[in-house]
């Protein structure tokens, strides 16, 4: 899975334990969490108009507690696919934009407020390269949205979304078992045996995508399988196959089929963290 799109996972859930009181220790979340390992900078502006931007919090924890102050509610994950050409990025469809920094369609965070929804959006940009403890990237939230109302999307159950992506995920894996294609099809049956495991994110990289205890076990078996089963990337990945006639329709729609499908558990297990929201 991208990072940007795991740090966004953790600022839902972390953000939304805080706006519940269910954590105490803020200072625990940044800058250990796994999905700021990176991160030289992760701040949030105001964006206004073009060029213009103020320091609206100067890390994760200054953003909570001025969420707070602003009588935030709570925080919802939201994805929106590209829907045409201009949108896409260099004219690549979602899933081969993904191996790209701002491809792979368009993820926001939404926040509650009693006056309407704030909207966030990401940019990640490359800073220092040489630095020795790799913490090369500077990550600005831009709120481009103040008092709006609601982004709509589509409402799936967690019970509902996993017994689809099980029966996308046995169907990929099959074509990449028919296909010799043995490291991916692991990688399929893998995620699998995730959404049916007590201990979803055991020996994940990013297993503290949220709090421990906070969220239902069916979300965390949601975000083990989409770790496990993100096989979308650039050079030797999923991506980079081609097949002929008939296998390559399969292929395409399957690909699809799963990436969608993957976004889509990814956001239902990130909002499980609040059912406030609408």
């Amino acid at each position: 899975m991208q990072a940007s799109i795991a740090q966004i996972i953790a600022l839902v859930t972390w953000g939304n334990a805080v706006l519940k009181g269910r954590v105490v220790d803020e200072v625990s979340f940044y800058p250990s969490n796994s999905t700021f390992t990176f991160c030289e900078s992760v701040r949030f502006c105001d964006l206004g108009r073009v060029g213009e931007k103020s320091i609206y919090a100067a890390d994760p924890i200054a953003w909570f507690k001025r969420l707070r102050q602003e009588g935030v509610s709570a925080l919802r994950m939201v994805y929106r696919p590209s829907q045409n050409m201009e949108a896409m990025h260099h004219g690549l469809s979602d899933r081969i934009s993904v191996a790209f920094v701002g491809g792979g369609g368009r993820w926001l965070m939404e926040a509650a407020k009693p006056t309407g929804y704030d909207d966030w959006q990401v940019r990640w940009q490359v800073g220092e390269c040489g630095r020795e403890d790799q913490r090369i990237w500077r990550v600005t939230y831009g709120r481009i949205a103040v008092d709006a109302p609601p982004l709509q999307q589509q409402r799936v159950d967690a019970e509902e979304m996993k017994a689809q992506l099980t029966e996308t995920l046995s169907k990929i894996a099959r074509f990449a078992r028919e296909h010799q294609l043995q490291g991916f099809e692991m990688a399929f049956v893998a995620a699998i045996a995730r959404l049916n495991s007590p201990n979803p994110l055991e020996g994940f990289y990013h297993a503290d995508l949220a709090p421990q205890n906070f969220l239902p076990e069916i979300s965390l078996q949601l975000l083990a399988a989409a770790q496990a089963a993100w096989v979308f990337g650039g050079m030797g990945s999923w991506n980079d196959m081609a097949f002929e006639g008939q296998d390559e329709v399969e292929y395409n729609a399957l690909s699809e089929e799963l990436y969608q499908g993957l976004n889509a558990a990814i956001v239902v297990a990130a909002n499980s963290s609040s059912q406030t929201l609408p």
